[in-house]
């Protein structure tokens, strides 16, 4: 494909640009897509519900969990299964064949020039740290995990199939007496791989400023220490990860006369910081917009129950210790629809309301306070 005016052009080929341009294409769209690794196997660990896979094969799982725990004060087994993508599977039910492919890191400047060659051009390049003022620094989400043989992470599972948030404070150091003021909370995200490996990743899922993931290091060897893991396997592992994702979903300052889509405009989840599951859903329908001859004035708009989310993560800032494992304690008492919408980038306003006051209700009294503080205050 050369020459002419393009239908699209795309820049960033990660899970948001590349399922766009493969479902353009699949319309009959002409399609140009720009990354500078056009080629690159995506190396982050990918993890979405079973339920938001649509119409993705099967083929493209790596590892099912059918019962994930969230661990708090007590232990609350999900009744949904959770999935872990295989990402050369799912790039191959993504296909580029009919898409232009051009290998290029393109700027801000560069991006706006496509407009003068495209009829759309999406801006799917990933996010920028940016707060919602100069004044207001941008919260992310920080992570460091390894990936150890299944038989060298067991004494971590303790017994569960996987672990989606384990906030026991079994980080803390091991000093007699040590609590945990002050201190910012953080998670074990445990999960098998489906190849006899396990991912073992210490999480904060907000902060400003972020949890230095040197930080989470330590606490991830130290938890690991605590439940009769040689610590070394944090130093020698498989294979390491490093997560720094900004949230707020706020995503790139928009660049003149483009959509963005994915992390680069609002797809990314306000609390969790997911994104992917939403972001294959939302290019299927972005995909069927502009192949009408529709094209929106943005990709992902305000939602009804965003600001509900965007108190929610303000509540995760401010919330010590103590309030966070209250609050997801009550996330793991919610009933299974109510769960699905707290996690959801398409949860509707009812169901989330009833998630976040069923939460609320389970919170001790100071932790209802900043929670309460959160939902009025900007």
């Amino acid at each position: 494909m050369s020459g002419g005016r393009v239908d699209v052009a795309v820049v960033g080929l990660g899970p948001a640009g590349r399922s766009l341009a493969s479902a353009c294409a699949a319309r009959g769209l002409r399609v140009v897509a720009v990354d500078p690794r056009p080629a690159a196997v995506w190396t982050p660990t990918y993890g979405v519900w079973e339920d938001e896979l649509a119409e993705l094969s099967p083929t493209v799982v790596r590892s099912r969990l059918a019962a994930p725990e969230v661990r708090a004060v007590g232990v609350h087994r999900l009744a949904r299964p959770y999935v872990v993508l295989d990402n050369p599977a799912l790039q191959g039910a993504l296909p580029l064949d009919d898409v232009e492919v051009r290998r290029a890191r393109l700027d801000d400047a560069e991006v706006a020039a496509l407009t003068s060659s495209a009829r759309v051009v999406v801006d799917a390049r990933g996010a920028r740290t940016q707060g919602l003022r100069p004044d207001d620094p941008a919260p992310a989400q920080t992570a460091f995990g390894v990936v150890v043989p299944a038989d060298v992470a067991a004494p971590a599972l303790q017994d569960a199939e996987a672990l989606l948030m384990d906030w026991r404070t079994d980080w803390r150091t091991d000093q007699v007496g040590a609590g945990t003021a002050g201190l910012r909370p953080s998670f074990l995200y445990a999960i098998p791989l489906g190849d006899g490996t396990v991912l073992l990743e210490e999480t904060c899922l907000a902060a400003v400023p972020p949890l230095p993931v040197e930080e989470l290091k330590a606490r991830l060897r130290r938890r690991l220490a605590a439940r009769g893991v040689d610590p070394s396997a944090v130093d020698t592992p498989l294979h390491r990860e490093a997560v720094h994702i900004p949230m707020r979903g706020r995503g790139r300052p928009p660049v003149d006369g483009t959509l963005a889509h994915g992390v680069a405009g609002r797809g990314g989840h306000v609390v969790t910081g997911y994104s992917v599951a939403h972001a294959l859903r939302r290019s299927r329908a972005l995909a069927d917009e502009l192949a009408a001859g529709q094209v929106p004035r943005r990709v992902d708009a305000l939602a009804p129950a965003d600001a509900l989310r965007e108190a929610g993560l303000r509540a995760v800032l401010r919330l010590d210790v103590d309030g966070t494992l209250a609050l997801f304690d009550g996330f793991g008492h919610l009933p299974a629809h109510l769960q699905r919408a707290y996690m959801s980038r398409d949860g509707d306003l009812a169901d989330v309301a009833a998630a976040m006051w069923s939460m609320f209700r389970q919170m001790p009294w100071s932790g209802r306070r900043e929670l309460a503080r959160a939902t009025l205050l900007p």
